[in-house]
Formats: structure tokens, sequence, C-alpha cells
């Protein structure tokens, strides 16, 4: 029957194996182990040891609001389309809240 190896005995097997000289046949040979899972073994703890990246990065989001005052009342609205879009606004809206709005539409 195999004898079951921890993960830190393992290690322990792969830093002998490293400092011994050895080709990992003999090594296996000589600890009696099967060159299949002393491979399989040793890329599985590299692969847990190995930091893991997915591609993703932590985001926050943050709330923007653009507020103005209205000195005036306004007396009529200005129609816009902007890709697709139907503004409909009141005259006399600063050109840069317009411009800030249709920035981020576009």
């Amino acid at each position: 029957m195999a004898t079951r190896r921890t993960n830190q005995e393992w290690q322990t097997l792969f830093e002998c194996y490293e400092s011994s000289q050895l080709t990992q046949r003999a090594f296996c040979e000589h600890h009696g182990l099967s060159l299949s899972t002393f491979h399989a073994k040793r890329q599985q703890l590299t692969h847990l040891q190995t930091p893991q990246t997915n591609g993703f990065v932590k985001a926050n989001v943050v709330e923007q609001t653009t507020r103005y005052h209205m000195t005036q009342i306004p007396t009529a609205n200005m129609t816009l389309f902007v890709n697709d879009v139907e503004l409909s606004i009141p005259q006399g809206t600063p050109a840069a809240y317009l411009a800030e709005l249709i920035g981020a539409l576009s």
C-alpha cells in the first residue's frame, strides 16, 4: 500500500531532491517514490504556492453629482439629440454643465 504524505512532507522531499544532485528518477528510486507521483505532487504544490491572479482588480464606485443653481426661472426648454438620446434642458443652463453632460453621454 502506498504511503500517504502531507504537503509538508512532500515539500521536505522536494527540498532534499533540490540539494541531492540526483536526477529525479534516481532520487525517486532511492526514496521508493513513483516518478509520476513525484512530478504530479511537485506541480500541485508549485501551483498552490504561486499567487493566483485572475485579471480582476478591485474597483471603487464613486458617485459624482453636478449641481447648479439657476439664477433666473427658465421660460422654455431646449431639446438636444445626442447619440439617440433626447435631452430636454431648460434654457439658461450653464454651457459647462451641458458640455460635461454631453461628454458623459458620448
